[in-house]
């Protein structure tokens, strides 16, 4: 237990520290959570029941019940075709660059943007494709349209309810939906008329993992023959010594015709197979000098034969493989595929790939299968970008029942009867009923992680206030707010809210700024649904790093981008942001 006069130094140092790992990367958020709410605790800043009080937050049980509502949309439904009607009538890349953000900014409002990203990604990166325009011009603008359709509704974004919950928690009025429509709509149409404008002048063409392997495919896999008086002939896999290499593995064997992907140990080598190896391919030249009768192929240049089946996925973010290796999960077996290479930030991931740490949002190439699709589709564990996947069929009962509890969940609302939590749950037992969502399934949705740091951010909010930090953090950088214009003000909270929010997650940026934005409204003449407003639209101008959101990490990898790419038309993209929205409280709260 710290004396109660060094909370506040306890409190920010801790709170720092959180910061600055947090910045690292090199440990999962909700390790860093959980670690930061277990110091405050031993400290004596907080009590147990500040943090299990979370647990059952209404606003915290809300984000969980869109998750499963939203998962199970994408499931059941064809949203893809639903885009496809819209989208498929464009004629050039600015039609179809206005056309799918704004589709996919009204459906953002009302789903949990990150699923929505994940359903959409495979769908514009082959309509780039098929229409010869670079992915790398469409996916940024998908994921800018997904956090600023967000904006519309209370519950397009957690965080907006992560505020709602901390204020909830310190008997505050709670923010309304009719609260964002009017700056989100009003945010949402300035920056896609930016990203329609400008957006393709400020986006570099950056060739696709697809083309990379392609013109560089020794880079990542090595082509050799059995020789013909190879000793290995006849031998298995296993046998042949072809299993644990140094620094390769084998990845496929080519005979004829036919091509072996996800070698099984027990395959027999004939003479004249084509043995593809990937991994540390400048290694390859150990094994070719071994004895084991292996010949470089003679081609100076191949190609991806056509009936090899590759693929690019990217490890989601409620993934099982997050910070384990590959051979620690056993991937080959696992997922009846191969991983020829590991991109992570725009850069491909060197050593051996047994032994790399698989992270969310690592895009990886594949050799698979004929399992791999159900196999991946049973963990959910990996998006696959250059698929489209199909939707499971409903029956006419299953959606009469689904429907119904949409129509009675939302005339309870409307009418008063329900609150936004009874009306999602009810929606959720439709789905329920009809067999739409399912325990295991749940499950699989509901990230232990993600529950941890939104627990966690109510925690450190508290603690916050209950420390003393708030107030000290307020008198410091607000010393002589009752002086200052009410605009400056704002303009502040809104600038430290932006810089946090860029650097950490947005919900750990509202958790820290909502205490002093707290005391702030206390203490000057600005109305506290202002300077809360504030603090939401900032946490989630989330435009201008790859790493300040979750959908930025993922189109990063697809795209191929760096990190110039998202400063680039992020940080002009962030000002229209915060001129619209600034604007908008000038004239709601007179604050000139």
């Amino acid at each position: 237990m710290i004396a109660p006069e060094y909370h506040i130094t306890y409190a920010l140092t801790v709170i720092l520290l959180m910061i600055i790992v947090l910045v690292t990367d090199r440990f999962k958020a909700s390790m860093v959570f959980l670690t930061t709410v277990a110091l405050l605790l031993i400290g004596g800043i907080i009590e147990v029941r500040d943090f299990i009080s979370g647990f059952s937050n209404i606003s915290i049980l809300t984000i969980f019940l869109l998750i499963i509502i939203t998962a199970s949309l994408n499931e059941y439904f064809n949203l893809a075709a639903f885009f496809d009607r819209f989208l498929g009538k464009a004629r050039s890349d600015r039609s179809f660059l206005l056309r799918m953000t704004s589709s996919v900014a009204g459906v953002s409002a009302f789903m949990n943007n990150t699923p929505v990203v994940a359903m959409m990604m495979p769908y514009v990166y082959n309509w780039g494709k098929q229409n010869n325009i670079n992915p790398s011009k469409l996916l940024i603008p998908l994921s800018y349209a997904a956090i600023v359709g967000g904006m519309i509704t209370l519950i397009g974004t957690s965080t907006n309810l992560v505020l709602n919950g901390l204020l909830a928690s310190e008997g505050q009025e709670v923010l309304s939906f009719g609260d964002f429509i009017i700056p989100g709509v009003l945010v949402t149409a300035g920056c896609l008329f930016f990203i329609y404008g400008v957006g393709p002048l400020l986006l570099r063409n950056r060739k696709d993992l697809m083309e990379v392997l392609e013109e560089n495919t020794r880079e990542y896999l090595v082509e050799t023959v059995v020789a013909k008086d190879s000793p290995i002939i006849g031998l298995t896999v296993e046998q042949a010594g072809l299993r644990n290499l140094e620094g390769v593995f084998l990845t496929e064997i080519v005979r004829g015709k036919n091509h072996f992907t996800a070698v099984s140990p027990a395959h027999l080598i004939e003479e004249r197979d084509i043995l593809m190896f990937a991994g540390e391919t400048s290694l390859i030249f150990n094994l070719l000098k071994n004895g084991k009768g292996l010949e470089l192929s003679k081609k100076t240049e191949f190609h991806i034969a056509d009936n090899t089946d590759v693929a690019e996925a990217i490890v989601t973010q409620n993934s099982t493989l997050d910070r384990k290796t590959v051979k620690e999960v056993g991937f080959r077996e696992k997922y009846d595929a191969a991983i020829i290479g590991i991109h992570r930030k725009g850069e491909k991931v060197s050593g051996k790939i047994g032994h790399i740490a698989l992270h969310t949002g690592d895009l990886i190439l594949l050799v698979t299968g004929p399992n791999f699709r159900e196999r991946n589709h049973r963990y959910q564990d990996l998006l696959v970008i250059n698929t489209i996947e199909k939707p499971r069929e409903l029956s006419r009962s299953q959606k009469l029942i689904f429907w119904v509890g949409v129509a009675v969940s939302f005339i309870l609302m409307i009418t008063g009867v329900f609150k936004l939590f009874e009306g999602l749950l009810t929606i959720a037992l439709a789905q329920g009923i009809a067999g739409m969502v399912t325990l295991e399934g749940a499950k699989k949705n509901v990230s232990l992680d993600l529950l941890l740091v939104l627990t966690g951010a109510l925690a450190i909010g508290q603690a916050l206030i209950d420390s003393g930090a708030a107030n000290y953090l307020m008198d410091t950088v607000f010393s002589n707010a009752a002086e200052w214009p009410p605009l400056l003000i704002i303009g502040v909270v809104f600038l430290m809210t932006f810089i946090l929010t860029s650097v950490v997650t947005n919900v750990a940026a509202v958790s820290i700024v909502f205490p002093v934005v707290l005391g702030l409204a206390a203490a000057t003449v600005i109305p506290g649904k202002a300077l809360f407003l504030t603090a939401a639209y900032a946490a989630s101008c989330c435009f201008a790093t790859p790493f300040a959101y979750q959908t930025n990490l993922m189109v990063m990898e697809a795209g191929n981008y760096r990190f110039s790419d998202f400063l680039r038309i992020g940080l002009p993209l962030s000002i229209v942001y915060a001129l619209i929205f600034l604007g908008y409280l000038i004239f709601q709260f007179d604050l000139l």
